[in-house]
């Protein structure tokens, strides 16, 4: 694994990686986690600040944590405690400024991750008091859209609605319901209106073509992105056939954003062999809904297990309905030797260059065409 730390300016000595976990729950924090580790590697003296900590969790050597020590915003048992977190997180604040009072604002970067499930956006108002340079990677669109997809995830489209217009506020695009829809209006008019993250962010990092264009298209005009791609696992292994294997492979959460109904129908209708690796809120409806097809529902995985499946199968299907940012498993697939199918939706559509590496999909009826190809 290498990450690209071409972005931090050589006066820099200490880096504070910000980001609502302090332990990997999904893939911006695993991104977030590995730049704190080949930080301290490099040799800068790094922290990670965060809301939300595991203690069991793996510990770097020489990452110094600190955390807030709190509940993710929504799964707050108290629940008005909690709202007022996610709007803006005061005890968060505080701590921030706590640690940013002990440094140098000449030779300090703070690199921020993620920060609307806990952390919300306190944290720029802190650090822009104190002069402290903020860089944002944009893992995702949280930045700009109130439900960070720009995706409907009542009628399972994307969305184009304009963010923060009176047409996103009626809206009920949220995944659970209209009410939580209001809360994360009313948390991104806070960040982006009162607090204005733009004005207070210095860099703004993408990772991928893809969603630097959406992005550009609701930042201020002036706005300019440097760009560092997400660091993929890489394994040694001896050259693989996948012309001479024959399941297709689903790696990743178990959503409808992400489109695993449309892999598992492909798979019952093309009569084809499936493995699902990962699991989700869907998980149990997909497992019955899909109890007579051909497929093998396996749950997470390790990193090497992950990479057995992968030398085993035919393609990786990567079916996402929403505008992914990168697709880290089609970028690990790729790399050794095994072709992709891949969404027109997503990011990962730009790393199928040839026939050789896959095939880009825009409706069922072609992916379910291209997996019959494949066989």
């Amino acid at each position: 694994m290498s990450l690209n730390l071409d972005y931090i300016p050589s006066t820099i000595k200490t880096v504070i990686v910000v980001n609502d976990f302090d332990y990997i729950e999904g893939g911006a924090a695993k991104v977030a986690i590995m730049t704190a580790e080949t930080l301290v590697k490099a040799g800068y003296d790094t922290y990670l600040f965060s809301a939300v900590s595991n203690e069991n969790a793996p510990r770097i050597d020489g990452l110094k944590y600190i955390s807030v020590n709190q509940y993710p915003s929504l799964l707050d048992p108290n629940i008005i405690r909690g709202a007022l977190n996610g709007l803006y997180n005061f005890k968060a604040a505080r701590k921030f400024k706590k640690l940013l009072k002990k440094l140098d604002n000449r030779t300090t970067l703070i690199h921020i991750h993620t920060w609307t499930k806990a952390l919300s956006c306190s944290i720029w108002n802190v650090a822009y008091a104190l002069h402290f340079p903020v860089y944002l990677t944009c893992h995702d669109y949280f930045s700009i859209c109130p439900n960070g997809g720009f995706f409907d995830y009542q009628k399972l489209e994307i969305c184009l609605r304009k963010p923060l217009s009176v047409k996103c506020l009626k809206c009920n695009c949220d995944s659970r319901n209209y009410a939580i829809k209001l809360y994360r209006f009313a948390r991104c008019f806070v960040q982006n209106k009162v607090v204005n993250i733009f004005e207070k962010t210095a860099k703004f990092i993408s990772i991928s073509d893809f969603s630097e264009r959406i992005l550009q298209v609701y930042f201020p005009q002036n706005t300019t992105f440097h760009r560092v791609s997400n660091p993929i696992d890489k394994v040694n292994l001896p050259e693989i056939h996948p012309e001479k294997n024959e399941y297709f492979l689903y790696v990743g959460r178990l959503a409808k954003e992400k489109g695993i109904d449309i892999f598992c129908q492909a798979i019952n209708d093309s009569g084809v062999k499936g493995v699902v690796v990962g699991d989700g809120p869907e998980s149990e409806l997909i497992k019955k809904q899909f109890a007579k097809a051909n497929i093998d529902f396996v749950g997470w995985k390790s990193r090497d297990e992950v990479f057995e499946y992968m030398k085993s199968a035919r393609a990786l299907v990567f079916p996402s309905r929403w505008y992914e940012t990168d697709g880290l498993s089609v970028r690990e697939a790729l790399s050794i030797g095994l072709p992709c199918i891949v969404s027109n939706s997503c990011a990962a559509k730009e790393y199928i260059t040839d026939d050789s590496k896959g095939r880009v999909f825009t409706d069922y009826k072609m992916l379910k065409k291209q997996m019959e190809e494949f066989v």
